[in-house]
């Protein structure tokens, strides 16, 4: 139909001749895929959140069961990481129950704050990772930075290697923070390459030992690659390893390199990393190990967040992205991966 034989009075309602002839690239259907998030804070989140979650789509979600940023300002006792892994079993069974979406749990050691007596922990780890609930460990993973003390590289690395013994043995997967990779308001990194001076000082002066040196621009894959290295050295499949916070930076390291998992974490800011950005992942290497989670955490992100992960689903759909593809990377191979 031209404008001539259109029957409103206005002009711009009419609809040329090349928009009426317009074909979607990907079918209606598109838009329903379902989608899991290996890594939010659903602990911290409201009603509010979980409500957009179910409105979004959402299948399934990890939440992460202990993070540094909610222990005490104090040196961490073993029981007040426990704390946090009991009180996450609570929280999943509560919102499972009141939401339309089921919620597991990664349970862990971070390295975001040191944690004095791990042998506790890592003593109690399989009996947790033997709850229904429970489908993978983390989020845990080599990081130069703590609050109120240093954490030595050597330590983590035992404590590492102990986590993925068991994960071997659970027969799950790891999910491993990776620290950011670039400077600027947000950025954790800021002490790489530099004398070590952790965040918060607890009892006096700081500690004196340096840090490792690590290059800001690549401090993420040279992080990634000690994880990696500690997986081999515990005999632990690859492909039981979610190297998260990805970027593509360390894509073609992660995705040619190694048998790992690469998941982009989309709501957090050290990484900046936008559907333009999965896309060409997508397209360099393919869609059989990528991943997106939110990386989700009430108080620091807009309420809106809670839709991320339908927004990135149809953000890769507009950028063309093959609906098989889109589909692998935000339900299948989390799906897979979790056994779920």
């Amino acid at each position: 139909m031209g404008d001539s034989d259109y029957p409103t009075k206005r002009p711009t309602a009419a609809i040329s001749d090349e928009a009426a002839d317009y074909e979607r690239p990907y079918p209606p259907e598109a838009k329903d895929i379902p989608w899991i998030d290996i890594h939010q804070h659903t602990g911290t989140l409201s009603w509010e959140h979980h409500e957009k979650m179910d409105a979004s789509g959402a299948h399934a979600v990890v939440m992460i069961a202990a993070s540094y940023f909610q222990v005490p300002y104090r040196p961490i006792q073993p029981d007040d990481w426990r704390f946090l892994w009991d009180e996450a079993l609570r929280r999943a069974g509560e919102v499972s129950r009141n939401h339309f979406f089921d919620v597991h749990l990664a349970t862990g050691i971070h390295f975001g704050a040191r944690i004095e007596g791990t042998d506790d922990l890592l003593a109690v780890l399989p009996d947790y990772c033997e709850l229904d609930e429970v489908v993978a460990i983390g989020e845990t993973g080599i990081d130069p930075v703590q609050s109120v003390s240093a954490w030595p590289i050597e330590d983590q690395r035992d404590v590492l290697r102990e986590q993925m013994h068991v994960a071997d043995e659970q027969d799950l997967p790891v999910i491993l923070h990776t620290p950011g990779n670039r400077e600027g308001p947000g950025s954790v990194p800021a002490q790489f390459g530099r004398t070590f001076s952790h965040k918060f000082d607890y009892g006096g002066a700081p500690d004196a030992d340096p840090a490792p040196t690590f290059d800001l621009p690549t401090a993420k894959r040279q992080a990634a690659e000690m994880d990696v290295a500690v997986a081999d050295e515990a005999g632990l499949a690859h492909e039981q390893v979610v190297i998260d916070h990805g970027h593509p930076d360390i894509a073609e390291y992660v995705l040619e390199e190694t048998g790992c998992y690469l998941s982009f974490s989309l709501v957090r800011k050290t990484e900046a990393v936008g559907p333009e950005d999965v896309a060409g992942v997508i397209e360099a290497y393919g869609s059989e190990r990528v991943l997106v989670d939110s990386d989700l955490l009430a108080g620091l992100y807009a309420d809106d967040a809670a839709l991320t992960m339908r927004r990135m689903t149809l953000d890769l759909l507009r950028l063309g992205v093959d609906p098989g593809d889109v589909r692998n990377v935000v339900y299948e191979n989390p799906k897979r991966i979790l056994g779920l």
